[in-house]
């Protein structure tokens, strides 16, 4: 196992060593270390609204349940019995009075605490004495910003709210605030994605804006090629967000970003640039109503800047996507060193449209599902990647462009669009979670 002077080696001015990506011993080191210490996002309030409401979630590679208890309160603990270690709950969620492992039948009520076993007389008379300690093993902390739920498995370290900052809560704001009804729901079911790559060559490339001109130029070359009248009500999202990505160089580079504490970064919003590409999206007449419902809600102001509000991704590291405009988040899960899966999710606004909720769940398959014409792109380059990182002697991974020395600490580091900063700042953030032995 590396010590933390090699792990210290491993990131140096603007470079990283390859093995970052490739070694097995550092991917172990990185489950434990961070996303064994970090706030990991686990699910939403609006899946556990009810008193035996459930649902089965992951930190790293460790499998969890989130339930909502009969006290009121969410409980998080390991999907493991506590008998002979077999997995207690197979289901994505639902709801439920006690969960029964399907290898012997021990049972177990939604806050955790053991419930019954058959023939318990068997285990003899002192089991009782026992039960406390036999309940499904808690994880250490759970927490929630605006029903966007996170648990960490370190009892120490500092609060979810402090994890995130400022910048990073404005962005969960957003996405809350823009309902006109107060709140959002997870719906829709999830998309799936699984490449044979290292986890953190999706985060690095979700703000990697020197790409996307570059690599999706044949999603972009066709969304120019449709034929007059094929932009309509329907498909003015999928459409939008494609030629976005034809931006030149000059736009991209010219797009804000940040650099957070944490490990974190935003990306400035970029689909309302397609009318530069000659092609400007429709505005279909839903979205009047759903302007003049926010209005009614907060106010023309506030609404307005609710509206104004944009970002494209918000990163919450290690494996948190967030995107309010387009209402949806994604997840990384590692599950080894060179292969990773990406669930998406989508959410309703209340008192939004219909309309919007669909075109919600376009843009979420348009860009990140299997049938993405652009995410397709990305995992393969991801793919050649983790196989070219095994040959040759050149060790490192360059990572200089805009670098003069810069560390985020306490405060935003204020960047432009491809600045290689918000990439370093996760180099970072992974130094310091490898480096600090508990």
């Amino acid at each position: 196992m590396p010590t933390v002077d090699e792990l210290t080696d491993l990131v140096s001015n603007g470079r990283v060593d390859r093995r970052l990506y490739t070694d097995p011993e550092i991917f172990d080191l990185e489950m434990s270390r961070i996303f064994g210490q970090a706030w990991i996002y686990v699910g939403h309030d609006s899946q556990l609204k009810n008193a035996g409401d459930f649902l089965t979630s992951r930190i790293g590679r460790d499998r969890i349940i989130v339930a909502h208890h009969t006290d009121g309160e969410r409980y998080a603990f390991y999907n493991r019995c506590a008998h002979r270690g077999a997995e207690v709950c197979a289901q994505p969620g639902g709801n439920t009075k006690n969960f029964t492992c399907p290898y012997h039948a021990w049972s177990y009520r939604t806050d955790g605490s053991l419930e019954s076993v058959p023939l318990v007389e068997g285990y003899g008379a002192e089991f009782d004495n026992r039960r406390s300690e036999l309940g499904l093993e808690r994880v250490a902390r759970i927490d929630s910003y605006r029903g966007f739920i996170f648990a960490s498995q370190s009892e120490r370290g500092v609060s979810l709210a402090e994890f995130l900052g400022p910048e990073v809560r404005a962005a969960f704001d957003n996405f809350v605030d823009r309902a006109p009804g107060g709140e959002v729901t997870a719906m829709g079911g999830k998309t799936v994605q699984q490449f044979r790559a290292n986890w953190k060559l999706q985060i690095e490339n979700s703000i990697d804006l020197l790409h996307p001109n570059v690599l999706h130029h044949n999603a972009v070359d066709s969304a120019h090629q449709l034929p007059p009248g094929a932009v309509n009500e329907a498909s003015a999202i999928e459409i939008a967000m494609t030629l976005s990505n034809g931006l030149t160089i000059s736009q991209w580079d010219a797009m804000k970003t940040a650099a957070l504490p944490h490990g974190h970064c935003w990306m400035g919003g970029f689909i309302s640039d397609v009318s530069k590409q000659g092609k400007p999206a429709n505005d279909p007449a839903w979205q009047q109503h759903y302007r003049t419902a926010l209005i009614n809600r907060h106010e023309a102001v506030k609404a307005q800047e609710i509206l104004d509000f944009s970002r494209h991704n918000t990163i919450v590291y290690p494996n948190l996507f967030v995107n309010p405009q387009l209402n949806q988040i994604r997840i990384l899960h590692p599950v080894t060193v060179d292969r990773t899966e990406q669930h998406g999710y989508v959410f309703k606004l209340a008192g939004a449209p219909d309309e919007m909720f669909h075109a919600a769940v376009r843009a979420l398959n348009l860009v990140n599902s299997p049938a993405s014409i652009i995410t397709t792109d990305d995992h393969e380059v991801f793919e050649r990647m983790q196989e070219s990182m095994a040959y040759g002697e050149r060790i490192w991974i360059d990572w200089t462009r805009g670098f003069d020395g810069e560390r985020v600490a306490d405060e935003a580091v204020m960047s432009q669009g491809t600045n290689e900063v918000l990439m370093r700042n996760q180099h970072n953030a992974w130094m310091d979670y490898m480096t600090v032995v508990a």
